[in-house]
């Protein structure tokens, strides 16, 4: 019987997910303990009035799961197919909302601040589609043939 054995995931790509992950958790306990901050920083355009404690607790509950995944993602030296896909799932959710609040309901500014996140969800997805390429051409080993 044939075992499948997976390739280690490439350091610099786990210790990127180890930072975007402690980012997010440093912005969820932020959005927490000061519950303006994400309209205040961030979401810059939100219509007057906006109430900010359901919004910053929405944000920082959004930003605690993602950082879960990301973080376990990072401490597993061989995650398997479908952690894999769990964490670069929380980056692209991340970048269709930022790109839908920039685009679309422009309640964030173009401004460094607005990017930033469109930037790490964008790299982070490239990252986790280079390591998915790898594995299907044969990043996987199988047993004798």
């Amino acid at each position: 019987m044939a075992s499948v054995a997976p390739a280690r995931t490439p350091v610099a790509l786990r210790l990127w997910v180890a930072v975007t992950g402690v980012a997010g958790f440093s912005a969820a306990v932020g959005a927490l303990s000061a519950p303006a901050s994400p309209i205040d920083t961030l979401y810059r355009h939100a219509p007057p009035g906006t109430d900010a404690g359901p919004f910053s607790r929405m944000y920082a509950t959004w930003l605690a799961l993602s950082t879960v995944t990301r973080l376990v993602f990072a401490a597993t030296a061989a995650p398997d197919g479908g952690l894999i896909g769990v964490t670069a799932a929380t980056y692209a959710v991340a970048l269709a909302h930022f790109a839908g609040e920039i685009g679309l309901t422009r309640t964030v500014p173009l401004l460094p601040g607005g990017v930033a996140p469109l930037v790490v969800a964008s790299a982070s997805l490239a990252g986790a589609s280079k390591r998915s390429s790898r594995r299907m051409a044969g990043g996987w080993t199988a047993g004798p043939r």
